[in-house]
């Protein structure tokens, strides 16, 4: 993993040679010898000192993206996009994912991935015991797959619905009405 912080403003020079005991200190070669453990030790701790910030998609490095929207489930995070965008998906899913399953976050989720204007329509529901009913199809009407093929958009949008519901989706670049 790629240092956060500047090495030479967190730690100063001789951070861990200044701490060896006065004898060993005044030779030479123990302090040069030490120093190169000095230097290997810089980005150990750099990277402990950065560990914090790992889990931000602001700030954490390219390739823990795709690993931290696994993480959530989701496996969205093409490596090709730039950086904003991927940073973008990955927060968007963490926004997101209390509220999975619902209009609101489908829509948010599939903006973020396509870059475009969403809309869902759902009827929703809530039953009580007894016999389950017909459901009206979730229906997503999209702009735009972006950087996706039309069969990932409807796979995203499968996974996010739940099960028992039908899903039509629309896509205003195909030329059907959104």
């Amino acid at each position: 993993m790629s240092a956060l912080v500047p090495l030479e403003s967190t730690y100063p020079e001789g951070w861990l040679t200044g701490q060896l005991p006065m004898g060993i200190r005044e030779d030479d070669f123990m302090v040069r010898f030490a120093t190169i453990f000095e230097r290997v030790a810089e980005t150990i701790r750099a990277g402990a000192d950065n560990v914090e910030y790992v889990g931000s998609p602001a700030v954490t490095p390219l390739p823990v993206l795709a690993y931290l929207g696994q993480w959530m489930g989701v496996d969205l995070v093409d490596g090709r996009l730039d950086a904003e965008h991927q940073r973008e998906i990955v927060a968007t899913l963490g926004r997101t994912l209390t509220r999975r399953g619902t209009a609101g976050a489908l829509r948010e989720l599939l903006e973020s991935l396509t870059g475009g204007h969403v809309s869902v329509i759902d009827s929703g529901a809530v039953i009580s015991d007894g016999p389950v009913p017909t459901y009206r199809p979730v229906e997503v009407h999209l702009q735009r797959t972006g950087h996706l093929r039309r069969h990932e958009v409807e796979a995203i949008v499968r996974d996010e619905v739940p099960a028992h519901v039908p899903v039509v989706v629309r896509i205003l670049e195909d030329g059907g009405p959104a």
